[in-house]
């Protein structure tokens, strides 16, 4: 919630297998990068990974790029 009581909208989230750069056939990622459900796991996997094994449509991966 913010300081005015009203709840911030979820970041848009594009799902693996509508975007574009899904393989069907192999049901993977053709660029191999992952794409964590949550903010938490998506901050893990920057830890552990880098920010670079994320995938470009993650909601949370412009804050890890560009901290503010």
């Amino acid at each position: 919630m913010t300081d005015t009581g009203k709840m911030q909208a979820q970041p848009k989230r594009i799902l693996c297998p509508r975007c574009p750069l899904y393989n069907r056939a192999r049901r993977r990622c053709a660029i191999c990068k992952v794409n964590p459900r949550t903010k938490l796991d998506t901050y893990e996997t920057a830890r552990l990974l880098g920010v670079r094994a994320l995938c470009p449509f993650n909601p949370y991966r412009e804050r890890l790029l560009h901290p503010k």
